[in-house]
């Protein structure tokens, strides 16, 4: 009876044992947090900080980037600034990153900008950490950003586009579209002198202008785009003839 007793305990124990067992699973081990490990790209910065901290992957990275230099270009290196953050902080991330290719690049051959991304650490997930390189096009008649072009050209609209610079950038822009297959929007802009109708109406004769070469060149009539906004969006100061110059302009996205 004793050893019927002690195995019928014996029995109990392991039942016990058991049921131990499957609530420390259900209720420990299966509810804690997974340990993510955080992989960065080649390129990174720590949020609030400007410092890049770079990975073993950086070198071909930063390969790739030179192996693009083309004649008459620099390199804009475009620094990130995230919500809660400043501009003046993404343009000293550029600086920074700047100096990672001085052993390649002088100063003349960089142009520093930046741009303004969502979250910092949801970024990360992004190779560069949203720090943009793009070999763009810098002279007195073509200025060339990461996202749109700023076009000055002689202003006399009844002429032909005769400029070199502008020739240059506009028949690269045209075999660049036929080949992709993408659309070119060209708005036309002005100074503040006279109306905004009159403004309006000499901002369109300028995109037009940029238009009749493209079609010259063979891009299609529907992968063109023509706007005006006169007056109503100048990016220097009006009060001055070199601010107005700024001003008289075209404007090219390619969408």
């Amino acid at each position: 009876m004793k050893k019927l007793i002690a195995f019928l305990i014996f029995l109990l124990f392991l039942l016990l044992l058991w049921c131990s067992w499957n609530w420390y699973k259900q209720t420990v081990i299966c509810c804690d947090e997974p340990i993510v490990e955080v992989k960065h790209g080649p390129l990174y910065f720590d949020c609030n900080s400007d410092l890049p901290i770079t990975s073993n992957a950086w070198a071909k990275k930063k390969s790739e980037i030179l192996s693009a230099k083309a004649e008459g270009k620099k390199l804009l290196i475009v620094g990130p600034y995230f919500d809660g953050e400043n501009k003046e902080l993404g343009l000293s991330r550029a600086k920074k990153v700047e100096e990672l290719f001085f052993d390649s690049l002088s100063d003349s051959d960089i142009e520093l900008g930046s741009r303004l991304f969502g979250n910092c650490d949801d970024a990360k997930k992004d190779a560069l950490h949203k720090a943009l390189f793009k070999w763009v096009v810098r002279n007195e008649h073509v200025v060339e950003h990461h996202d749109k072009t700023y076009v000055y050209f002689k202003y006399n609209t009844d002429n032909p586009i005769d400029t070199e610079n502008v020739v240059v950038y506009l028949d690269n822009l045209a075999e660049e579209i036929i080949l992709s297959g993408n659309s070119v929007y060209l708005t036309g802009h002005t100074d503040v002198d006279g109306d905004q109708a009159y403004n309006e109406e000499l901002g369109l004769k300028r995109a037009n202008r940029g238009k009749a070469y493209l079609m010259k060149k063979e891009v299609p009539e529907d992968k063109i785009f023509v706007d005006s906004k006169g007056k109503l969006e100048p990016i220097s100061d009006n009060t001055n003839e070199e601010g107005k110059q700024k001003n008289r302009r075209v404007e090219i996205v390619i969408k």
